[in-house]
């Protein structure tokens, strides 16, 4: 893969990645500097052009990202900061559309790496996440997807620091943000929406104030909300509206980011969940009697039909989105 990601599907590979990471983690308990020094002079060797390559720099950047709370907070301050300076150095000097992708992709993997060095660092924090949300607009393969896995990282580690108001700000970054939602995830897929959906719903989560968190949980469910009124007032007049491929999609495609925000919300959802519930029991039921009249009319083969199979992708995802509240 040429974008740095956290490795995910073979458990093998993960296996080997972890022992990997511990072992690295103990290397820099036994010596934080030769550690360091090792890393950095890799780093040069990028840098110089001597030891350049994608894979090189991947794999350099995956181990200085693994090392992370290893050290102590002034050390890993100071690497961080001369990491990410020959990085940034790397990618003025590197020519090539895919050359510099590769590389701003490996200082958001590394940088989402060290959540406690964010922490403390607000404007520097500020200014990664709105980078990512520029590298979301960016079509160069595996790019956006590392963009909403970092952008979710972050937000999960320092949720609370974009749902305070910071020194200097008109609003706390989560208003501002939803403000915006619409142009940030324009040009995402929709996994990757309901990726970005989860992680601004951590950044809600931490808002403590229950009026306010309720509040920002409106404002951020507004875009899928309002696609959702149209649907149901559509079907209103006409049921029928609801069997065409493109409702289906759009209305698996909006449960699912309801289910993402879920995840990281937990049970402050529920003013959203009320929005939708009834709607909700209505489109299953409509569904439920739409398939059972297919079979009657067709027999059992129609369930293979993309028409059945989209009705029923709807109704697992209701039951998938209502179960935590159920148990």
């Amino acid at each position: 893969e040429e974008i740095l990601g956290e490795p995910m599907k073979d458990s093998d590979a993960i296996t080997l990645y972890k022992t990997m990471r511990e072992t690295l983690v103990y290397l820099t308990h036994l010596n934080v500097d030769d550690t360091e020094n090792i890393m950095l002079e890799r780093l040069a060797l990028q840098v110089d052009g001597s030891e350049w390559s994608w894979h090189n720099l991947n794999t350099l950047c995956w181990a200085i990202g693994s090392i992370s709370g290893a050290m102590g907070e002034e050390d890993e301050k100071r690497f961080l900061v001369t990491v990410i300076k020959d990085l940034l150095g790397l990618c003025e000097m590197k020519r090539g559309k895919d050359n510099k992708a590769v590389i701003a992709s490996n200082i958001m993997y590394v940088v989402g790496q060290y959540p406690r060095f964010l922490r403390a660092h607000w404007k520097f924090l500020k200014t990664v996440v709105n980078k990512l949300f520029e590298f979301m607009h960016e079509m160069h393969p595996g790019v956006q997807d590392m963009a909403c896995d970092t952008f979710v990282k972050i937000a999960q580690k320092c949720r609370r620091k974009f749902s305070i108001l910071q020194v200097g700000e008109s609003m706390p970054f989560v208003e501002e943000l939803c403000l915006n939602l619409p142009s940030i995830v324009s040009d995402l897929e929709p996994s990757q929406v309901h990726t970005f959906y989860e992680a601004v719903g951590y950044m809600v989560q931490s808002q403590s104030d229950m009026t306010q968190r309720d509040i920002l949980l409106g404002k951020l469910m507004e875009m899928p909300n309002l696609t959702w009124q149209n649907i149901m007032a559509q079907a209103a007049t006409d049921i029928s509206v609801l069997r065409e491929p493109a409702a289906m999609k759009n209305i698996v495609n909006i449960i699912k980011a309801n289910e993402r925000v879920v995840v990281a919300l937990g049970h402050p959802f529920m003013p959203q969940l009320g929005r939708l519930y009834i709607d909700l029991l209505n489109v299953y039921k409509a569904y439920s009697e739409a398939i059972n009249a297919a079979v009657a009319s067709g027999g059992q083969y129609v369930t293979s039909t993309s028409a059945v199979r989209g009705m029923r992708a709807v109704k697992r995802e209701t039951l998938r989105l209502l179960e935590p509240f159920i148990e």
